[in-house]
């Protein structure tokens, strides 16, 4: 019998953590699986970003040819400040895994995988795909296509709004008037008037009554498009996940449906102060192959959600424990989902994906690092859990799939992408750049879109790649629209680059904040080549050291929200601060071979023997090496070696 292989993507799963866990015994199934099976550090690819990462894994390739080099993507001839995203599959310039597979007659299962959005990389005939995770952004580029607006919060009070503005809408309650079918109240009803969403796209209007069921207090809303109870499309008690409610969405250029619901996150009896929150708007349309698959997964493991709410976390709307059952509902999707197409689906090669880890890593991950500038001993417990408690989870579900799976006949690896550092400030690259000369624009402070920059491009030379995280491609004359730097100039402006982005300084204590800052032609350092996809590289490339991630917009000192809040860049404006449960606190832009941005490998099936390998392999030595296990071709495109200590060692 042909041997099976099934991925479990744990994104940002970390090698030294997962062993703390599995010691400590929160990770019983990931122990099961160490103890009888191969366990490797792993050296991710250059920028350590998830797109980048996860191709390279199932492709063996680097960026150069794959194709994929960032969170964005510059196409050859477009303007420089126009991007794509990675998380398209159709960027990808190379050859996978399943590719192969298909080309062989395998059957391949694809589940919330990265990088596979649009649906179509796996047809009926090839085998199933269910979703494909992180996928192309809406609006911002942390916005996922799914997604057809983010989560908001309705409340009497001021709320914080610091990454994505005009979610969170102050308002007051007033007394109820010219409703009908009005439920029991023991004190008069309240009621506001909100926008679902408030932002993004063209939202519905809608009321909201506040009533006492009980003679406790206020401890209900009722939520109807006109003000006839009796209509209502939610009716909640504080606390409780209301339903799903799908409605018809107008964006930009198209229609789409979208589901989401509303949680009280606060009432008092008195009615005086109240928070409603609404999830983000999920889109509500078929996300498999076949298209009845969905509907199948869903009856065992609940509505698809895209991501769950870090904003709302990081803002202060919802309290960690809340938080953590948003984690949980998405590793049990991942679970369930998973366990059902296994066991439903006809498959060869399975590659299934949770993000939940790399989530709570980037929120949380400062409070654990005690290098981190906001690191607190008074908070580091409740750090240690929140993140603790999100492996369990995860390795809770591992079990659950474990259960659909023939261990004596598949080969189970579980694999992350890359590591995590702490964060301590997010310094302005575009205006670093601009006070060099490098770069000139003009911001329009009278609006709240972080989006309303104008390029100045006849006195440009040169524009990062959004969102600035290591890419900088020079305003080249004859092969960039706006073009003014001539060709002969080339090296030199390379080298003014180079040179801003190392005399970049941390504003406390005078260190540099760029590790590494390399011209083009010495891309190779970084294991990237002159691929399909080296056109795609950027003239300059640089590395942050632990501690930095370049900050997506540009804001010279202080912006006003039209929700009322404020951004203010810290002193000096260059940068700001990264906050231990208002921004993310971790990140993966570091050099990939350092030690905690590696990323962890274990491999477990039939005649595969316990074995700790001493020294990091290359993550794009995975594919062929599994390539090799399998006697299948390696994936034509890949520039990773057999990991022949590995293959030697498996009966």
């Amino acid at each position: 019998m042909e041997k099976k292989i099934l991925f479990l993507g744990l994104d940002a799963a970390m090698p030294d953590l997962v062993k703390k866990f599995v010691a400590e015994g929160a990770m019983p199934n990931t122990a099961k699986l160490m103890k009888q099976g191969i366990f490797s550090r792993l050296e991710t690819v250059f920028p350590p970003l998830t797109a980048a990462a996860w191709t390279a894994i199932v492709s063996g390739a680097g960026s150069g040819t794959n194709g994929v080099p960032s969170l964005m993507v510059k196409h050859l001839g477009e303007d420089l400040d126009h991007w794509h995203t990675s998380f398209d599959r159709n960027e990808v310039l190379c050859e996978t895994m399943w590719d192969v597979g298909k080309r062989l007659g395998k059957k391949v299962a694809l589940i919330n995988w990265p990088v596979t959005f649009p649906m179509g990389a796996i047809s009926e005939e090839d085998g199933c795909q269910l979703a494909g995770s992180l996928n192309p952004p809406f609006r911002y580029f942390f916005m996922p296509l799914w997604d057809v607006a983010s989560s908001a919060c309705f409340s009497n009070q001021k709320l914080r709004c610091n990454q994505i503005p005009g979610r969170a809408v102050q308002l007051e309650a007033r007394p109820a008037e010219g409703w009908t079918n009005l439920p029991e109240s023991k004190r008069p009803p309240l009621e506001f008037d909100i926008v679902v969403p408030p932002t993004y796209v063209e939202g519905y209007p809608m009321h909201v009554l506040m009533y006492a069921s009980t003679d406790a207090g206020y401890d209900r809303m009722l939520i109807s498009e006109s003000k006839d109870a009796a209509q209502a499309i939610t009716d909640i008690t504080h606390g409780e996940l209301g339903p799903w409610i799908t409605k018809n969405f107008k964006a930009r250029d198209y229609e789409r449906d979208g589901r989401f619901r509303f949680q009280i996150l606060q009432l008092t009896p008195d009615g005086k102060n109240f928070k409603l929150y609404q999830s983000a708007i999920n889109m509500a349309e078929p996300y498999s192959v076949p298209s009845s698959l969905s509907k199948e997964v869903e009856a065992v493991a609940g509505t698809y959600m895209e991501v769950d709410d870090p904003w709302a976390f990081m803002d202060g709307w919802m309290a960690p424990e809340l938080y953590l059952d948003q984690l949980q509902m998405h590793a049990n999707w991942w679970g369930n989902a998973t366990k059902y197409v296994l066991e439903h689906q006809q498959w060869d090669m399975a590659f299934s994906w949770v993000g939940t880890i790399d989530h709570i890593e980037h929120v949380l991950y400062a409070g654990i690092e005690p290098k981190a500038r906001v690191y607190d001993p008074d908070k580091a417990d409740f750090c240690w859990h929140m993140i603790r408690e999100t492996y369990r989870q995860v390795d809770e579900n591992i079990g659950r799939i474990l259960d659909a799976v023939d261990l004596d006949n598949t080969y189970v690896i579980l694999i992350s992408d890359h590591g995590m550092t702490h964060l301590d400030w997010n310094p302005y690259v575009k205006e670093h750049l601009a006070r060099a000369g490098l770069l000139e624009y003009v911001l329009d402070l009278t609006t709240d879109d972080p989006s309303n920059l104008t390029i100045n491009w006849e006195h440009t030379k040169c524009h990062p790649l959004e969102p600035c995280h290591a890419h900088i491609f020079i305003n080249l004359k004859g092969r960039d629209p706006h073009g003014i730097v001539e060709p002969e100039d080339y090296e030199k402006v390379q080298e003014e680059i180079i040179r801003c982005l190392m005399n970049m300084r941390d504003p406390e204590t005078g260190d540099q904040v760029v590790a590494l800052a390399i011209k083009k032609k010495e891309a190779g350092t970084l294991g990237i080549y002159e691929g399909p996809g080296y056109d795609r590289v950027g003239d300059v490339l640089y590395a942050w050291k632990p501690g930095y991630m370049s900050h997506p917009f540009i804001y010279r000192s202080k912006i006003q929200y039209r929700d009322g809040t404020e951004r203010v860049i810290a002193n000096p404006e260059l940068y700001e601060a990264a906050g231990l449960c208002r921004n993310f606190t971790g990140v993966h832009l570091a050099l990939p071979s350092l030690h905690d941005m590696h990323a962890v490998m274990i491999m477990t099936g039939p005649g595969v023997p316990q074995y700790e390998r001493k020294f990091p392999a290359k993550i794009i030595d995975v594919a062929p090496t599994l390539s090799k296990l399998l006697n299948i071709d390696v994936p034509k495109d890949a520039e990773g070696g057999v990991l022949y200590d590995i293959l030697d060692r498996c009966q």
